[in-house]
């Protein structure tokens, strides 16, 4: 099976609406294949969210005072016949489908895109190199930077492995890592401390579309990537993308040279 076969039966799968046969062949297919076994970790957790947003539906109190009354209303045959026609309209075999997908595009639309700026990935990174340089975030050091990226890996079944940064240059070297979970999704979280400002590397399946929306784009011509810069009061981040794993840079070291640190062209100081 290849991929393409796989992914249109994913959904199937977390629904579990395929027949005997497609399960297995598609589970088959996962159990060898990295990228489609993330794709359906992100619809598994997607799915769920959207049932715990639909939980949390509320009807405010005016819409309830609005509606109360119009229960009581007698229909008028003109009324009542529209009314059993849409009805029937709805629940016809060949819409449900379709009908089926605008409701749950409405469900995350309406539901969860309230909800974005708690998942919103370079917040959340802030917050955890802030609590690190701090000390609120206590640290398991090694002294093993292989052996430190291989235990981040296995911790997240060896789909994707921390993007691996070569600081030495500028007297930094990864000390520590663990991996942290945001918006369903897995980071592989690896610290650099040295004689500079302490670097925070972010790994995790993601694209461009994660970088904030007010960052600054930066076209690489020797690498052919975009790389997104940001700022939020004393920290910086800068953001790239490489295949289907991006990585994202968090420190108090200037913009400029956080840059370059993440462009592979880190330099003595």
């Amino acid at each position: 099976m290849r991929c393409d076969e796989a992914q249109e039966l994913i959904t199937g799968l977390v629904d579990g609406e395929l027949n005997a046969a497609e399960r297995v062949a598609t589970e088959h297919h996962l159990a060898e294949c990295h990228d489609c076994r993330a794709q359906l970790e992100w619809e598994t957790a997607l799915k769920r969210d959207m049932k715990l947003a639909a939980s949390a539906v509320v009807v405010p109190q005016a819409l309830r005072e609005k509606i109360e009354p119009l229960r009581g209303e007698p229909r008028s045959p003109a009324r009542e016949t529209k009314r059993v026609s849409v009805l029937e309209w709805l629940s016809a075999p060949r819409l449900r489908p379709a009908y089926g997908l605008v409701l749950a595009a409405l469900i995350v639309v309406a539901l969860l895109l309230p909800w974005r700026p708690s998942q919103d990935i370079p917040t959340k990174a802030l917050a955890i190199h802030e609590n690190i340089v701090s000390g609120k975030t206590a640290l398991v050091r090694v002294n093993d930077a292989a052996q430190l990226r291989k235990k981040l890996a296995f911790a997240v079944n060896d789909r994707f492995t921390p993007i691996a940064l070569d600081l030495s240059v500028i007297k930094l070297h990864p000390v520590a890592g663990f991996v942290e979970r945001i918006g369903g999704r897995d980071i592989l979280v690896t610290v650099y401390e040295g004689e500079r400002a302490t670097i925070t590397c972010f790994t995790l399946l993601g694209g461009e579309a994660d970088a904030p929306q007010d960052a600054e784009r930066f076209f690489d011509p020797d690498r052919g990537i975009n790389f997104y810069a940001f700022s939020r009061g004393e920290l910086n981040g800068v953001i790239h993308r490489e295949g289907q794993v991006i990585c994202l840079l968090v420190s108090k070291m200037a913009l400029p040279e956080l840059l370059s640190v993440a462009r592979g062209k880190a330099h003595h100081a």
